[in-house]
């Protein structure tokens, strides 16, 4: 099965093979290790058969001399064998870092929506780094473990077969027992993993929204809220605590008993016959046993790590298995030049099972200007989504140019169109690096014109350091027009040739606004824009204006025809403007 556990530790393995000639390496570094340490019993036999049995003192010299250079190559064959591993390994997370973080920018707005910040970081830190000790070590120890176990068991058989099987006679009751704790360990160390996400996601929201839980004095259920999580936390590792020391013990006590097994029968053997187990046999056989007692001894301590381990790469390869349902078609091509004449046509759009956008239709020729606005969650925001294929419409078309957008390449649609989101954000950069980064590559003068046309310039030129003012996280140090003036320049910097305002300008007073909306015109009279709103004052200057209610298009005109109309546009232009009827119809009308 593809989901299955040696699927997933193909898959982690997987990892490792750009660094093949390191890992075959390391394979060979260990294996010469392993052989040093398997001829050590073979010496000990020698010295104590020939050297003091048989008082072959000549032998001693070039058998302790073995010995020290067994000991030596075994220990620099160490030191080289960690390196390379953990270089290898080293470099394999770094690619899957790398490899998650990129999968992680190409998938849609519909990921973001259900998993939270603090899983992803979860998954991008705790995880990965939950799958260094395999990558690195961790399979060097299990394959020590099964060649130590291997090797020793087959030089003891050469030794005496009979002692032999009675030590494995043990062998299936370790087996059973390891199976028995994997079961029950394997829920439990996913509940762990899932929880600390939880623990993660907990502390990245309350740190992202310090001053509204300082705003509302609510920093006692904050920390009993991380208090309740951080106990579950720790509950849920005890758990896995619990179910260890159940089976460890055991696991232990019945990997000690070969060393009682060898030490009654091999005895015995050494007494009633000695030509078939010498004393040198029998400290040989010691020797080996260890080999054999320590992976058996360590078995719980080795499911552990490979469950552990399994249960990171579960969820980073959840993540990297996610297909990209919004990419380019294989097809899609680049226009010579994008004019920025944008149609909907019959557009509906559904959010889960909620339908959103019902048959929404028209057209902004390029260089005209449409509002949309109507009441909180009417699908307005929907709409400008779907134009940069944030989302996509499950019913007719979304066009630029005459082209179905689905037929652009997605940076070259994007690139073209200024986006300034209702959601304001900001890099923790300067001023000058935010408002560029749509076009790195911008001069220090066409950062400044893009300010200036946003209405930003007078207040960044009152800063102590000007453009390059550091902003604080999420734009902390600027109040929420200042913020948004500066989205509106990012947008600005680009070009664009269609320019969406969702709520842009809703932070900044009357007078602002009304200067913005100006050299809008004048700056980007050739650029078509999209304007949500719910100022009149924001809209009554557009080409058209559409209101929209549930979903669907209730009015469309101009501001002085929706006014006359005296339906839903003018319900809300007398609520903004209750003076209307003293006004004489004059004023914004």
């Amino acid at each position: 099965m593809r989901d299955g556990r040696f699927f997933r530790i193909r898959r982690v393995f997987e990892l490792v093979r750009p660094y093949k000639k390191n890992y075959i390496a390391v394979i060979l570094l260990h294996m010469v290790a392993i052989a040093s340490r398997m001829a050590w019993p073979k010496v000990s036999q020698i010295l104590v058969d020939d050297v003091i049995g048989n008082n072959q003192i000549a032998k001693l010299y070039w058998v302790l001399g073995l010995m020290l250079g067994l000991g030596v190559l075994r220990n620099v064959i160490f030191v080289v064998r960690c390196y390379i591993a953990e270089l290898m390994g080293q470099g394999a997370i770094c690619e899957l870092k790398f490899k998650l973080f990129r999968h992680l920018q190409r998938l849609p707005f519909s990921f973001y929506d259900e998993h939270r910040v603090g899983e992803i970081m979860s998954r991008l830190t705790g995880d990965i780094d939950g799958l260094r000790h395999m990558i690195t070590m961790g399979w060097v120890q299990v394959m020590e473990m099964a060649l130590f176990f291997v090797g020793a068991t087959v030089l003891m058989v050469f030794i005496n077969w009979q002692v032999t099987l009675l030590i494995l006679l043990v062998m299936p009751f370790l087996g059973i027992l390891a199976y028995r704790y994997d079961r029950k360990v394997k829920p439990v160390y996913a509940d762990i993993r899932e929880q600390n996400a939880q623990l993660n996601t907990r502390v990245q929201e309350n740190f992202s929204g310090v001053r509204v839980v300082k705003a509302f004095a609510r920093e006692a259920h904050e920390i009993q809220t991380f208090d309740v999580e951080n106990d579950e936390v720790l509950r849920r590792n005890l758990s896995a605590v619990h179910i260890w020391s159940r089976f460890n013990p055991i696991i232990d006590f019945l990997g000690g008993l070969p060393t009682i097994i060898l030490m009654l029968a091999g005895t015995l053997f050494a007494l009633a016959a000695p030509e078939r187990m010498s004393l040198g046999n029998l400290v040989a056989m010691n020797g080996y046993l260890w080999m054999i007692c320590d992976p058996l001894r360590n078995i719980s301590w080795l499911v552990n790590m490979v469950q552990q381990s399994l249960t990171s790469s579960e969820k980073i390869f959840y993540y990297l298995d996610m297909g990209v349902t919004i990419k380019d078609k294989p097809d899609a091509a680049a226009p010579d030049e994008m004019r920025g004449h944008v149609q909907f046509e019959n557009v509906s759009f559904r959010y889960g099972d909620e339908l959103v956008l019902e048959h929404v239709s028209f057209d902004v020729p390029p260089g005209r200007t449409l509002a949309v606005m109507g009441a909180t969650g009417c699908g307005k925001t929907s709409i400008v989504n779907l134009l940069p294929r944030f989302y996509e419409c499950c019913g007719g078309s979304v066009r630029v140019d005459g082209v179905d957008v689905k037929d652009y390449p997605l940076q070259t649609l994007r690139r073209a169109i200024g986006n300034v989101m209702q959601e304001t954000f900001l890099f923790s950069e300067t001023l000058e690096n935010n408002i560029a980064f749509g076009r790195p590559a911008l001069t220090h003068e066409e950062v400044c014109a893009a300010t200036a046309v946003a209405q930003g310039a007078d207040f960044i030129g009152q800063m102590e350091r000007g453009y390059e003012s550091p902003v604080g996280e999420r734009g902390l140090g600027l109040s929420g027009g200042q913020k948004q003036r500066v989205a509106i320049a990012r947008a600005l910097a680009i070009r664009p040739k269609i320019l969406i305002l969702d709520d842009a300008t809703s932070a900044v007073d009357m007078e602002t606004e009304y200067a913005i909306q100006q050299n809008l015109k004048e700056a980007l009279e050739q650029t078509t824009k999209i304007i949500i709103a719910h100022r009149i004052s924001s809209v009554k200057d557009a080409d058209e204006i559409i209101v929209l209610e549930a979903g669907r298009v209730a009015e469309r005109g101009t501001h002085q025809f929706l006014l006359a109309q005296k339906g839903m546009y003018w319900q809300m232009f007398r609520e903004q403007y209750s003076d209307y009827e003293a006004l004489g119809g004059g004023g914004l009308a």
